[in-house]
């Protein structure tokens, strides 16, 4: 399901509360986003995990904050960090 297009804003700048995240750890799990993220707002229930065409997990995964303000603020902190050997970059979905 795509989310519908934003309105004007700056480029880059989240319109809706959801981030992608590429570049994880092929094992990473709910709890080690949770522990990415901790001290920010969003929803551990509804972080998706993207697939390859063969099943298994490509290093991508959509976290839900609670707000674009929360996820700008989340991409600005943790964009670039270390998740276990791996550097994850994030965007605004």
């Amino acid at each position: 399901g795509g989310m519908g297009v934003g309105g004007g804003g700056m480029v880059g700048m989240p319109t809706s509360g959801l981030v992608k995240i590429r570049g994880l750890p092929y094992r990473a799990t709910p709890m080690d986003i949770a522990n990415f993220f901790a001290g920010f707002s969003f929803h551990p229930e509804l972080i998706q995990f993207g697939m390859g065409a063969d099943g298994r997990p490509n290093g991508e995964c959509w976290c839900t904050f609670v707000s674009p303000e929360e996820a700008q603020r989340a991409i600005i902190s943790r964009n670039k960090h270390s998740m276990g050997s791996r550097y994850v970059e994030m965007f605004a979905a």
